[in-house]
């Protein structure tokens, strides 16, 4: 029973402090300073949670799940290894294909101007199950279409700097040992023509990547290898972990986009954990002012404990009624702060009117709702307020009742 009177007390003391002008001010000052500070936490998360997901779509546009790398100087049987794989590892593949990288020197008809790229040599039919290239096509054309008749694929950047577009022809400069640190280097050429243009908005692939065909491969580089066999993998499986497997099993190197971009998955973690503890040290500054809010509800009430100690209610049930007091003001605020964060998020969404820089590999600022994070600013908030309020709270087991009753007027 004391535990509900205390419970009621609190709220009403809350809603009475409006007669009290330093305790109103202190209440609101209190209310959103939790409510700011909880939504600035909660609205980076969100953000930082976009850019993550934002940035492994980008990196998925031309690199599958899993890449399985041929030892050097090898190739793989591609027919042998995705029956071996498939028959192995059915609850975590769904789909692999093959792929050969090589480096040549691209240039356009009847131009001087010359670029050193990678050209990835693809299966048009099982490449759309790994990876989203098609969707990374100008103009939507589908992948099969495009290299069609050994056509090639290249980046619009690329496109742009040799002045060129679908239709026309370039000329394909390649060494068979895909040595160019030599003094002497001897090249073949031969001629292609553009079937599609590619635009992922990462520029190492829109300037320096042509697609085509192993056909293509076969035919003008002489080339029939295997190097690398990309993989999809079901939903929910951590790649991490199947990497490690593939690494035991197979004896060979196994990567995904994250170890071939160490820095960057590092560079976006570290940004991630720093502005989370900062924000987090706001919140824990912002609870702070309970403190001094509690104090002065004490003070206000050393009657009212006296009388209710007075009337039985321990000195436990004393300190649960201030810390009500506190909880009640922060779960209002924090409430009020994530659901502000999660308004704020979908008008982001809907309306992305804040642009980045080229230097992201986004466009516009990108933000992902997550209710987990939501939940955890939430705890985060409520345990830290506890702690304090509790503490504070506490200090009220110190009012002696017959000093209080005797003197205070």
């Amino acid at each position: 029973m004391s535990l509900k009177i205390a419970q009621y007390l609190a709220w009403r003391y809350i809603r009475g402090s409006y007669h009290n002008t330093t305790v109103s001010t202190l209440t609101k000052v209190c209310f959103f300073a939790i409510a700011i500070s909880t939504f600035s936490l909660t609205i980076e998360l969100f953000i930082m949670n976009g850019f993550d997901k934002a940035l492994t779509e980008k990196m998925q546009s031309i690199y599958p799940n899993i890449i399985l790398e041929a030892p050097e100087e090898n190739s793989f049987d591609f027919n042998v290894i995705q029956k071996k794989l498939l028959s192995s590892y059915p609850q975590y593949i769904e789909a692999c294909a093959p792929q050969h990288n090589k480096r040549i020197v691209i240039q356009s008809y009847g131009s001087n101007s010359t670029s050193a790229i990678y050209f990835k040599a693809v299966d048009p039919l099982l490449e759309t199950s790994i990876s989203s290239l098609q969707e990374k096509i100008v103009n939507h054309t589908l992948l099969q279409e495009a290299l069609r008749d050994d056509k090639v694929i290249i980046g619009t950047t690329l496109a742009d700097f040799l002045n060129v577009t679908v239709g026309d022809t370039l000329t394909l400069l390649f060494t068979q040992d895909d040595e160019f640190n030599t003094q002497h280097i001897e090249f073949t050429s031969r001629t292609v023509t553009i079937g599609g243009l590619l635009k992922t908005g990462i520029i190492q692939y829109d300037k320096y990547l042509l697609v085509g065909s192993h056909h293509l491969m076969r035919t003008l580089i002489h080339e029939d290898l295997i190097t690398e066999i990309g993989i999809k993998l079901k939903k929910g499986i951590n790649d991490t972990t199947f990497m490690n497997i593939l690494e035991k099993d197979f004896k060979t190197k196994v990567n995904s986009w994250k170890t071939l971009y160490p820095a960057l998955v590092s560079a976006s973690e570290l940004e991630k954990h720093v502005m989370f503890i900062l924000l987090t040290i706001i919140i824990l500054i912002a609870s702070t002012n309970l403190i001094a809010l509690l104090f002065v509800y004490i003070n206000n009430k050393k009657r009212d404990i006296a009388i209710l100690q007075t009337l039985g209610m321990t000195k436990q049930h004393i300190t649960i009624l201030f810390t009500n007091v506190g909880l009640i003001i922060t779960l209002i605020a924090t409430t009020f702060g994530i659901a502000t964060a999660f308004i704020v998020g979908c008008l982001l969404k809907i309306y992305p009117f804040i642009t980045l820089p080229d230097c992201y590999y986004v466009t516009t600022l990108p933000i992902d709702l997550d209710i987990s994070i939501a939940c955890i600013v939430f705890s985060i908030t409520l345990l830290i307020s506890f702690i304090i309020t509790f503490l504070t709270a506490r200090t009220a087991q110190s009012i002696s009742i017959t000093t209080v009753l005797r003197f205070d007027n």
